[in-house]
Order: structure tokens, then C-alpha cells, then sequence
């Protein structure tokens, strides 16, 4: 079955269907990788110049990005004029870069800090950013930070990377810990001030622990099914469940490693993880983290892919501009309209209005 053999009824209601929804892409990675460089070379409105037509073309309604974390950033972009001494410096220097190119842009982007914010964007023709980070490094074991963060307009962290941080292990730490004692603290603040908790790239002990402590809900911004593709940074059914519980949403991620097993990935395989949560965990808990990193620099992508990290996405899915194809599949699998909506982007609405009150 192909996603994009539609009849002409099920082809005019899904462009209806896309057009109207709120679409939310839960994670993306652009402005660490992309736009902080790019500014530093002088450049500016990078944002409108080198990722507004896609996002346009995709009718991207907010995105949801990281402007630093624990990630390998500091041996991966030899073009900056000016490198962070330290992943403080480089989440500062993202949001300077996030700010700015915000201000730059003529009215067409909007920095979301309230959940209204994001409906309110697209009914005035904009796309709304919402400000990450993947990874607390940033923070260092010091709430204050936190709370600093917070002011200055993030409202999704991503607890860890793949290693371990001050808060707890993620993926790549092979341990079985939870979280820190520090990371307890972290966790309980973040869902006080009004920032939305993110577990992908967590361990699974971890991740049980965040369920345990946490009050509001919790989301895996992009993470797919341990069942249908077996890779670490996949969630198993117990996590899905515990994620549903708490209120929060999982974000299906487009690349070929966490799709599947038997590569190359097709938009069907993505497609079957949107269908294995929806009837593990419900409609109201799944929605979209594609993670396409389109615009990454050419030498970026060469240095990962030496180092065995594939950046492969479904041919029908490897850039925002092709979300359409997404709702297309979604009406040809028969999803209803209502369900539709709250997997575009619905429930990361209903999220971040639980999260940032």
C-alpha cells in the first residue's frame, strides 16, 4: 500500500484536513545546527531565507526546536567564526540566534511561551517556535539556570542525549539508573515553572523514574515503537502506556534507524508506528517529532554519516515541506478527521497547555 495513491474524495479531504489543522512538528533541528552558524558567518533572517519555504510549503503551523543541549555540536561545525566554550555558551548563543532571527523576520515567525500563542500564529499567517532543549546540560546541576532558561523563553527540555548528564543516563550509558537526585529536583521544577518534560534519548529506568515523579504529563517529542523496530532510543509498551498515563504524547520520528530494521525506510513503516501507539496508547497520545535535519551543513552530514549515523528518511517523508503526505496516509489508513487533527498537532497543544500553566 502506498500512502500517496489517494481517490480524488480521499485526496480533497486530506488538503482540507491539512489546511485547517494546527500542524506541529514536535522536534527539529535547526537552529543549533543551522542557524547559529549561519548568523555567525554573518548572515541574517536565516530562518525566513532558509527554512520558512519549507516549512510553507508543508503548512507548518509551530515548531518545536532545540537551540543547544548535550549534543555533539563543539567538533561539528568548523565555519563558525566564533565556537561556545561550553554547552551554557552554546544554548545562550541559540537563543540569542532564536531571538534575533525572530526579530528579523518581518512579522512571518513568532516565539510561542504560551499555548495560545500557537493557534493564534497560524490564524495570523506565522509559524510559531517553540524553544528546547535536547539535553539539561545547559543547566548545569544549578535550578537557577533553570529557572533562567525558563525566562528566556524555553519550554521543552529533553532530560538527556544519548549519555549520561548531571540529571540522569540516556540511552547510550548502558546502566540501568534512574534519575539523579539532582535530576528529581530538576524534573519537579521544570513542571512547576511551566516546561515541558521530554524523555527521548532517556533510558528506560530513567524514563520510569520521570513517570513516577512527575504531576503533569510527559512526552517522548520523538521517539517510535521498541515493538516494530528494536533500537534503544525506541520506547516499549510499558513506557507507552506509562507516557499515555500521564497525559503526555509520543512524537514518531522519521529517521531510517528508528523506523526500522531493514532499511531503506518508507512513509508505510513510519506509518505502522503511528498505528501500533495509536491502539497502545490512544489517539490523544500520538503526534509528529519527524526530527529532519534537511538543512544541516553538507560536511555535517558527511562527518556523521563516518561515524555510522545515517541521516536516511522515507523518500515521502524526508523534508517538512512533505507533511501533507502524512495526513494523506493517515485518511487512506482511515482515520477520522478528529483523530487526524490531534496527531498533527492537537495534542501537542493540549500538552503544552497542561505544561505551561
Amino acid at each position: 500500500m502506498t500512502p500517496l495513491a489517494l481517490t480524488p474524495a480521499q485526496e480533497q479531504r486530506a488538503q482540507a484536513l491539512h489546511a485547517r489543522a494546527l500542524v506541529v512538528a514536535g522536534h527539529t533541528d535547526f537552529i543549533a545546527a543551522d542557524v547559529i552558524d549561519q548568523r555567525s558567518q554573518g548572515r541574517r533572517a536565516v530562518m525566513v531565507e532558509r527554512h520558512l519555504p519549507t516549512w510553507q510549503q508543508g503548512c507548518v503551523s509551530a515548531i518545536c526546536d532545540h537551540v543547544g543541549g548535550d549534543g555533539p555540536y563543539f567538533d561539528s561545525f568548523p565555519t563558525r567564526q566564533v565556537l561556545p566554550a561550553t554547552r551554557l555558551a552554546l544554548a545562550l548563543h541559540g537563543l540569542d540566534a532564536l531571538h534575533e532571527d525572530v526579530a528579523e523576520s518581518g512579522g512571518r515567525l513568532a516565539l510561542a511561551t504560551r499555548a495560545e500563542q500557537l493557534p493564534a500564529a497560524k490564524a495570523a499567517g506565522q509559524v510559531a517556535i517553540v524553544a528546547c532543549l535536547e539535553g539539561a546540560m545547559p543547566i548545569e546541576e544549578d535550578l537557577a539556570l533553570l529557572r533562567t532558561f525558563h525566562r528566556l523563553g524555553i519550554r521543552c527540555i529533553g532530560l538527556t542525549w544519548n549519555h549520561r548528564n548531571a540529571l540522569g543516563d540516556g540511552i547510550g550509558a548502558a546502566t540501568a539508573s534512574g534519575l539523579t537526585q539532582f535530576g528529581v529536583a530538576a524534573v519537579r521544577e521544570m513542571q512547576r515553572l511551566g516546561i515541558t518534560v521530554d524523555v527521548s534519548h532517556l533510558n528506560d529506568a530513567g524514563t520510569c523514574h520521570v513517570l513516577d515523579v512527575a504531576t503533569r504529563p510527559v512526552v517522548a517529542s520523538h521517539s517510535n515503537a521498541y515493538a516494530l523496530c528494536a533500537h534503544p532510543r525506541n520506547l516499549k509498551d510499558d513506557l507507552i502506556r506509562g507516557i499515555a498515563a500521564s497525559g503526555g504524547l509520543i512524537g514518531v520520528h522519521a529517521l531510517q534507524m528508528l523506523v526500522t530494521s531493514s532499511p531503506p525506510p518508507t512513509l508505510d513503516q513510519l506509518l505502522d508506528h503511528v498505528d501500533y501507539l495509536v491502539r497502545l496508547a490512544g489517539a490523544d497520545h500520538v503526534a509528529i517529532g519527524p526530527d529532519l535535519m534537511e538543512t544541516w551543513p553538507v560536511d555535517l552530514y558527511l562527518r556523521t554519516s563516518m561515524r555510522g549515523m545515517e541521516y536516511v528518511y522515507p523518500p515521502e517523508f524526508d523534508t517538512l515541506g512533505k507533511l501533507p503526505n502524512i495526513t494523506r496516509g493517515l485518511v487512506q489508513r482511515g482515520y477520522g478527521d478528529e483523530d487526524i487533527a490531534k496527531i498533527l498537532g492537537g495534542n501537542w497543544l493540549r500538552v503544552f497547555e497542561q505544561t505551561w500553566a
